[in-house]
């Protein structure tokens, strides 16, 4: 399960819109930094470069999400002791609660999602959510070119 969130948060995909209990988290964080908090709760700790590329965001943009959530007691910020200029995010106390909230939101629903599907279909739909979110990720211009890319199919005759 830990690994279908993983999936789902790596690569865009803005679970917790999708989830109504995560209405109430809403009002007190969004979807990206709730995001970030969940990347925090599973990773324990992570460089902001490590949390960047998590997110699939520019490290600029990371650094005022993390200054935020820092201003707001969820996160605290450290430089590395090997390397001072490595600044290490882990969550806090209270930053730990509301990323346990969002995370059980999340399974609670995967769960539901679980016990719907085989675990084939399951496998299929990991895989076509991960193919829809590429395709929506690749800029319009590739996307084009690789539909007209696409192989078309021959029929072979077997002589018995």
């Amino acid at each position: 399960m830990e690994h279908l969130v993983d999936l789902l948060l790596k690569n865009g995909i803005k679970p917790f819109s999708y989830f109504p209990k995560a209405v109430e988290l809403e009002k007190k964080i969004s979807h990206t930094d709730l995001s970030a908090l969940v990347f925090l709760l599973m990773k324990e700790q992570l460089t902001m470069s490590e949390l960047a590329s998590d997110l699939g965001a520019p490290l600029s943009t990371i650094t005022s999400m993390a200054k935020r959530l820092e201003k707001k007691g969820w996160i605290q910020r450290t430089s590395s002791p090997k390397d001072q200029r490595v600044i290490i995010v882990y969550l806090t106390e209270e930053g730990k609660i509301l990323a346990r909230q969002a995370n059980e939101i999340m399974n609670q629903a995967l769960r539901r999602v679980e016990t719907a599907l085989t675990e084939q279909e399951l496998e299929q739909f990991v895989y076509l959510v991960l193919k829809v979110v590429k395709s929506l990720q690749q800029p319009e211009d590739e996307y084009n070119t690789s539909i007209k890319k696409k192989p078309t199919i021959r029929k072979i005759s077997i002589d018995e």
